[in-house]
């Protein structure tokens, strides 16, 4: 998982835009603006070197052409480009510059791939999603499918933009398209102002950086931060292992990750048609946002062998990949990208304190978020932080949602402390969809210090807009012993957990 890291630290793009008013001499005034519901996922922007109004009418580029590239290119919409094509595909049709674009790069990096990349797996795709919860895909199903797609040729004609394919070939460009919406974003944006001096457009995780970061120059670090969380650390809250400084470069992720389809990775071997499991993650920087989205799929279907020899064939791209038996492989350069100055939060600050955080415990909070059967559902609000005996705040968890129109909704947050949080904008994060998430605490507090053992008491907080409002608490004595708890499950989120263990 990515994390842009606009100053302070963990910063991630506001729901409203918001002027960030230079810090010092070696910030540039910017612009960051957050949007949910955007593909399925989330939209973070910043903008730097122009006025609030110029950076709305960037956004308004930005959406307008997400949007429009969404009505070609989404196989998730009946009523898109792409749809029509893979249902009337047996004959000629002519198709937009745009469609024709996509479906071509796709089986040009099927062809440089021998496969591992491939963008017409949307018949077993399509198997997996209905096979989801219940059962997987039997091989008999697989290999049949597979095989129609080796057998069948697809015929482009790039001086008439039409495309032919068989009614067994079903395109599903997702891990090319949304790179592709990434570049084509940026070139809008840019368009529609030309003054913009700098522009991050994250989507889902997956980023493109141009032009000046809001950070000037330093002799560590010259363009944009992204933190790049631990390979095995799927807590929501963890901070990055490493932070990449970028200059006009994407990064993209691929992986086990954290959604799966009938138990399984999201990610399926285009040769044998099964969930992929030997990548935990694989991470890609590369010259534009569409080949590293595609070139990170690819490296999570290869060895890792001839995985780095395709990356140190290609100019100007990079990788890190992670095996699930913990092996790491690196790219010749790409010790290069990494910024040498790594920030508070990922340094270890020792304890003088007689009684210390038991060495290798972490407090793990489960919590899910149920999905609800009611009209005009919007995902709620959630603040998770942790309070020491004097009732003092030591470590904020998580802040889920940023609006400000509703962040104070969680009013005993808000009054106690977020109100009087300066770096409100480094730890909100957009509001989480249904599902479980994991957050820890590992004995620091939110400057990364050291915390001593003793009495802590844990805070979840929960609204939603149309909804209900939740407070609860659990008590944590923190010493050398596991401890196990769990609250029960409330109107707008789920069953609780506590677990306090070793972990290490």
């Amino acid at each position: 998982m990515a994390i842009a890291l606009i100053a302070p630290f963990g910063t991630q793009a506001s729901e409203n835009t918001k002027n960030v008013t230079p810090i010092d001499q070696n910030q540039f005034p910017s612009h960051q603006f957050h949007r949910d519901h955007v593909l399925g996922t989330s939209l973070d922007v910043v903008m730097t070197g122009v006025d609030k109004q110029d950076a709305k009418r960037a956004l308004n580029a930005i959406e307008s052409e997400i949007a429009r590239l969404d009505q070609i290119l989404s196989t998730w919409r009946d009523d898109s480009e792409i749809s029509a094509l893979n249902q009337t595909a047996t004959s000629k049709q002519k198709v937009s510059p745009e469609l024709f674009e996509v479906i071509a790069a796709c089986e040009n990096w099927r062809n440089q791939t021998c496969g591992a990349f491939d963008g017409r797996l949307g018949q077993l795709i399509t198997a997996w999603e209905k096979s989801q919860g219940i059962a997987k895909v039997d091989a008999e199903t697989r290999a049949q499918i597979i095989s129609h797609l080796d057998k069948n040729q697809i015929e482009l004609d790039a001086e008439t933009q039409t495309i032919q394919s068989s009614s067994s070939v079903k395109f599903a460009p997702d891990a090319y398209a949304k790179g592709y919406i990434i570049d084509r974003a940026l070139a809008a944006a840019r368009q529609a102002v030309p003054e913009l001096e700098g522009v991050l457009i994250d989507l889902g995780g997956d980023m493109r950086v141009w032009g000046s970061a809001p950070q000037k120059a330093t002799a560590q670090a010259t363009g944009w931060n992204i933190g790049v969380q631990d390979a095995f650390n799927h807590f929501d809250n963890a901070a990055p292992s490493q932070v990449l400084n970028l200059q006009d470069q994407a990064v993209a992720f691929s992986g086990k990750g954290y959604r799966n389809l009938a138990g399984q990775t999201h990610l399926l071997d285009p040769k044998t048609g099964e969930a992929l499991q030997q990548v935990e993650q694989c991470v890609v920087v590369g010259t534009c946002a569409a080949d590293t989205d595609a070139l990170a799929t690819a490296l999570a279907a290869m060895s890792p062998t001839d995985g780095l020899a395709l990356v140190e064939a290609l100019i100007g791209y990079e990788s890190q990949l992670t095996t699930a038996d913990g092996a790491i492989y690196q790219s010749s350069g790409w010790n290069n990208l990494l910024q040498s100055d790594a920030p508070a939060e990922m340094r270890n600050v020792a304890s003088s304190s007689a009684a210390k955080w038991p060495a290798g415990y972490q407090a793990i909070v489960d919590v899910v978020i149920p999905k609800l059967d009611v009209e005009k559902y919007r995902a709620p609000y959630v603040n998770v932080w942790v309070t020491d005996s004097d009732k003092k705040l030591v470590r904020t968890l998580a802040v889920w949602g940023k609006d400000e129109k509703w962040i104070n909704t969680n009013y005993v947050w808000w009054r106690r402390y977020g109100r009087q949080m300066t770096n409100l904008d480094a730890v909100a994060k957009p509001s989480r969809q249904p599902g479980h998430y994991k957050l820890a605490w590992d004995g620091k507090d939110d400057n990364g210090k050291a915390v001593k053992a003793g009495q802590y008491q844990i805070h979840i907080e929960t609204a939603r807009e149309h909804g209900d409002h939740s407070y609860q608490t659990m008590n944590l004595d923190v010493k050398a012993k596991a401890i196990h708890q769990a609250l029960a499950a409330q109107k707008e989120i789920g069953a609780i957990k506590l677990n306090f263990q070793k972990v290490n």
